[in-house]
């Protein structure tokens, strides 16, 4: 019996992710470890259940896919292990641990640096009992669904991502110093996912600032339209939080976003890492 036969995988959507259980990460062997990573690479999305991760073992397992990326945004992530951001509207001590508002909007991580994230590793500790979701959408299958004249037009095109554009439109505070270490980039709208080659498109929201040689505001209106073509209920798996639960995406080929929940009454806490990725082409 191969080791993918022993992992108890069901999908998570038609042609799209796999639920994984039955297996303790932290204690996995070499050949299962393998296993896992290559079910992202082949399913886009994969969902461990009932994992029990130190911030250390958060940290190993994020190296199983490549180099943890830094986070633009140190202040949140946890102390003594600045690889991991904390995603939550805890309060201790009278200050906030986590930013819980981050990911709310469709984007697709680091879209905004050269190298963006390749993978993304999410762990949940606490779950509100409601709302809190975590969207991702398939960026591979949108792609296959537009008609072909679309696609042609599509082909060679490239957004301008601006991390100042999105900080300003968001009321982020940040110095001059911490702006001018992401400058502006861009990306092209349909890239080659480099696993296999296979084209996804390559689009966001939050970031975005333009397409180059159309007027900005018809730059975003097109990504704005293309975001909302790829985010419709087919195309979408729609993740409902269990504390233990580790989601981890590839966003070479996938959108994603948080859902809103109670943050007066209730809590959220979770640990995100990142793995750095290769330049889009």
């Amino acid at each position: 019996m191969t080791v993918a036969e022993k992992l108890r995988i069901r999908p998570l959507k038609e042609n799209f992710g796999v639920e994984i259980t039955g297996v303790d990460m932290t204690k996995a062997d070499a050949q299962t470890r393998h296993e896992v990573v290559n079910l992202v690479r082949r399913h886009g999305a994969i969902v461990l259940r009932d994992q029990r991760f130190s911030p250390a073992d958060q940290v190993a397992f994020t190296r199983l896919f490549g180099e943890p990326a830094e986070n633009v945004r140190p202040e949140y992530t946890l102390p003594d292990f600045p690889d991991i951001f904390v995603i939550s509207n805890k309060v201790v001590n009278g200050k906030k641990i986590g930013d819980h508002e981050v990911g709310t909007g469709w984007h697709t991580d680091m879209s905004y640096v050269e190298r963006p994230a390749d993978v993304t590793i999410l762990y949940a500790l606490e779950v509100p009992k409601q709302g809190s979701d975590t969207q991702i959408a398939d960026l591979c299958a949108a792609w296959n669904a537009l008609p072909a004249e679309k696609q042609a037009q599509l082909d060679g095109c490239v957004i301008h991502h601006s991390y100042r554009h999105y900080a300003a439109t968001r009321g982020y505070s940040f110095t001059e110093e911490q702006l001018q270490n992401v400058p502006d980039v861009w990306h092209p709208i349909v890239r080659r996912h480099p696993a296999d080659g296979r084209k996804t498109l390559y689009v966001g929201t939050g970031t975005v600032k333009g397409v180059t040689g159309m007027p900005d505001q018809q730059g975003v209106e097109l990504v704005a339209e293309l975001v909302a073509f790829a985010t419709q209920e087919r195309f979408v798996y729609p993740h409902k939080w269990k504390v233990g639960d580790v989601l981890v995406w590839d966003n070479a080929c996938t959108l994603h976003r948080g859902t809103p929940f109670d943050a007066e009454n209730d809590i959220r806490l979770v640990h995100r890492t990142w793995v750095r990725g290769t330049k889009p082409h």
